[in-house]
């Protein structure tokens, strides 16, 4: 795994979460993970990585 593209894609995630109070047109956290897996074939593990961090830092 990458520290980098894990980083990189946990700041996306927080991005695109903290944006949803201001348009709610943009996609859960979900559909952003699938996007990524559809977009990024060679770091599935990183942005599952990331995806699990910053779900454990959502619910605590």
């Amino acid at each position: 795994m990458n520290p980098q593209v894990i980083a990189y894609y946990e700041h996306l995630f927080k991005y695109e979460i903290m944006q949803m109070p201001f348009d709610g047109a943009r996609k859960t956290l979900k559909e952003l993970v699938e996007h990524f897996f559809e977009q990024d074939k060679a770091h599935h593990a990183d942005i599952y990585t990331a995806y699990c961090n910053v779900r454990k830092e959502l619910i605590g």
